[in-house]
């Protein structure tokens, strides 16, 4: 049964009259009554039953004119979407990005163009803590999140691409004696008073520290925290130390200073691009390829 045979149908069914329907439909009577004809015998059944003066519709007739509109407008507006959607003309896109993630050396460029390009997509951007990042995926309040890869290793139904590596440091206040130390071993700081945040804000980001510094071979004091804030606030005053990243805004705190921990295990980590598998926004994929090609750019500029 064609698209044309469906506004056919409908037609007639609405006019009970072949005549009248077909000159509604620009095209002859007999043409009309071909087509009609056609569908009755792909579908097994009678959809009108003619008399000598009177067309009228057959109980199954009744039912796929019942059906047959809303059909019809429902394949429009997906037609509708589909065009919009590759042509990226609306729609909404909302991005979660790690309250301490510095987006300026990668993701700022890759926001600029994706705006100018795709102008009538609504973006948002937010930051949250580590830990409800993911949440908000889940829960649907974000398309996207921007995050350390290493929160989303349990986390299922998740499409990732890691877009750029980062190294674990330490943050000191820029007094400490280690602050003109270009890299600062964790065994030197034993004795400091460590500040993170508490494992029911992040338990991955918990444990990550927890397991630096045991392959480190310390077992630090460590004060617990609920927001990141209040870590940059401890070291700020200069009552603790952190670890922190190469990639953290916090490095811009004129208060503090960003220092190396020149070990293995702290070295090349993942920030990681995360959605829904089952989220089918068609802004995701027009944002995902413009970020990849920024990346890949990024890349080559390094060689």
């Amino acid at each position: 049964m064609t698209l044309n045979q469906m506004k056919y149908f409908i037609a007639v069914a609405r006019c009970l009259n072949f005549t009248e329907a077909a000159k509604s439909l620009f095209i002859t009577q007999p043409a009309l009554s071909r087509q009609i004809a056609a569908m009755e015998e792909e579908l097994g059944t009678e959809l009108f039953v003619r008399e000598r003066k009177t067309l009228k519709l057959t109980p199954g007739g009744s039912i796929l004119y019942n059906g047959l509109p809303d059909l019809l407008k429902t394949y429009g507006n997906l037609i509708r979407e589909a065009r919009s959607a590759n042509q990226g003309y609306e729609g909404h896109l909302r991005i979660g990005i790690l309250d301490v993630y510095d987006i300026s050396e990668l993701f700022t460029d890759t926001i600029q163009i994706f705006q100018e390009k795709y102008p009538q997509i609504q973006l948002t951007m937010e930051r949250f803590s580590l830990g409800v990042l993911p949440d908000n995926l889940y829960d649907g309040s974000l398309d996207l999140i921007l995050t350390y890869g290493f929160s989303l290793f349990d986390k299922p139904s998740l499409m990732t691409v890691d877009i750029q590596k980062y190294d674990s440091c330490i943050m000191l206040h820029r007094n400490h004696p280690l602050a003109d130390k270009e890299g600062v071993s964790l065994s030197d700081l034993k004795s400091e008073m460590f500040v993170q945040l508490d494992r029911e804000v992040s338990e991955e980001g918990y444990q990550y520290i927890i397991n630096l510094c045991d392959k480190c071979g310390i077992h630090p004091n460590i004060k617990l925290v609920n927001k990141m804030e209040d870590v940059l606030l401890w070291v700020q005053t200069g009552n603790a130390v952190a670890i922190t990243t190469d990639k953290t805004i916090e490095k811009m705190n004129p208060f503090v200073v960003i220092r190396e921990i020149p070990v293995p295990e702290a070295k090349g980590h993942d920030i990681t691009v995360a959605w829904l598998k089952q989220n089918y926004n068609p802004a995701i994929a027009l944002f995902m390829e413009l970020l990849e090609k920024h990346k890949k750019a990024a890349e080559q500029e390094q060689v």
